[in-house]
């Protein structure tokens, strides 16, 4: 049986797991000179799927099956809303998320035939995350926030992938084909990255991926030496109201490099907390740091409120602003369910951390 990380011990007759959250993560687009102001907006309200940590139960009745009740050429595969039998060799596959579920795919050199993506306030629509690989003609199948039925039906389908936020709709989607929904949330990201490999059978593209990411941060943590346990590095993002931040998420592609890098945080930012809980920018000096990094989700245009927050009195008293060890980095680079992803942030911190001006010794600790 297949079985996504975590849901190992999951059987049949045990009640289904809530799965974690029900927002959707809003940045990068396509191509990232098109960000929209609605996206933008979107992304400092929610860098993740479940980033309120509400949970949602998903009903998957005749879709949750023993491995036994498969027919010949499926396979049981264990995921957020429980077992399903799934096509052990899938053809026309859709996503009902593009960040967290087209892009993976697209890694693994799988190419869906529909998706979902982001329906722009002009109409035209785009699949976020996903800039740099080939998405012609993978038909677009409504935005992430509302997948069209009709038009996934209208593929006819042989497994539909999609996350724990469509799990309100999960019954119809598995009236179509049979319907994965996997959490890159609720376990590191690479877990779930090769999850996706096992369900469509790219586990050895997955797990080059993955040795390349490893070998990467290897390559940083050799790089950095001493400099690891000398350098505290602070990342927050400002929220989206006046006066808010959040720490990095843990679940996403930045929070997982940050856990494998093991890096020296302030102490507001240790250990699990959920994410995107938000902060008043009065508490902003216990964040302070030898490092400090922005995640700015505005793309190239104007933010009152994040100019607002890089602006304030309180951040600039840090002493970390005074040492000028304050970075922006995009955020929009660095967010979806992807090793790309993870390895563009390894890149911006190695050209942080290992720059020879840096001053180590801004704080104290």
């Amino acid at each position: 049986m297949k079985q996504a990380c975590l849901y190992l011990t999951l059987f049949i007759f045990l009640p289904l797991i809530a799965a974690c959250g029900g927002q959707t993560t809003n940045q990068e687009a396509g191509q990232e000179e098109n960000d929209t102001s609605q996206e933008r907006t979107t992304d400092r309200e929610s860098e993740t799927d479940g980033a309120d940590g509400e949970s949602s139960e998903a009903n998957t009745g005749e879709a949750v099956k023993a491995t036994s009740d498969c027919a010949e050429g499926f396979s049981s595969f264990a995921h957020a809303a429980g077992e399903t039998c799934v096509p052990e060799n899938p053809q026309r596959m859709v996503t009902t998320q593009d960040q967290n579920a087209l892009l993976p795919l697209l890694e693994l050199d799988v190419k869906p035939i529909g998706s979902t993506g982001l329906l722009q306030q002009d109409g035209t629509y785009i699949f976020r995350r996903v800039a740099g690989f080939d998405t012609a003609g993978i038909e677009f199948v409504g935005d992430y926030g509302e997948p069209n039925l009709e038009s996934i039906a209208a593929l006819q389908p042989d497994l539909i992938i999609g996350s724990p936020f469509q799990s309100d709709i999960y019954d119809s989607l598995s009236a179509i084909a049979p319907t994965v929904l996997i959490d890159v949330h609720e376990c590191p990201l690479g877990e779930a990255l090769l999850d996706f490999a096992e369900l469509v059978n790219a586990t050895e593209q997955a797990e080059t991926l993955q040795a390349e990411y490893e070998s990467h941060v290897a390559e940083l943590l050799e790089a950095l030496g001493d400099r690891r346990e000398q350098t505290t590095v602070s990342i927050i993002t400002p929220g989206n109201e006046s006066g808010q931040f959040y720490n990095a998420a843990e679940s996403q592609a930045t929070g997982t490099v940050l856990q494998d890098l093991d890096l020296l945080r302030p102490a507001p930012e240790q250990g699990p907390e959920p994410d995107r809980e938000y902060r008043s920018l009065e508490v902003l000096a216990e964040h302070d740091a030898d490092v400090m990094i922005i995640v700015s989700y505005t793309g190239e245009e104007q933010d009152p409120l994040f100019d607002e927050f890089v602006n304030s009195p309180i951040l600039n008293a840090l002493d970390v602003s005074q040492a000028e060890q304050v970075y922006i980095i995009d955020g929009l680079s660095v967010v979806g369910a992807g090793w790309s992803k993870m390895n563009t942030f390894i890149d911006k911190l190695e050209r942080i951390l290992l720059d020879p001006e840096l001053d180590v010794d801004v704080v104290q600790e």
